[in-house]
């Protein structure tokens, strides 16, 4: 029980240090640059949006 409350808890941290140092990089953006905020916003929901289609590319079965 308790390993499960600890795989847990790093689960829900790990999402929450993804979100904040995501959050983090694209705010400096907005504040050095409009432009350079946007595309960092961008950038970062690409990268998003890779990471969470990976498990679903890997449990595809080949050929």
């Amino acid at each position: 029980m308790t390993i499960k409350l600890v795989k847990y808890i790093w689960k829900i941290l790990d999402l929450l240090l993804y979100i904040l140092g995501f959050g983090c990089i694209v705010g400096a953006l907005f504040l050095w640059n409009l432009i350079a905020g946007w595309s960092g916003l961008g950038i970062s929901l690409i990268l998003t949006g890779l990471l969470i289609d990976i498990p679903s590319i890997s449990q595809r079965g080949g050929d």
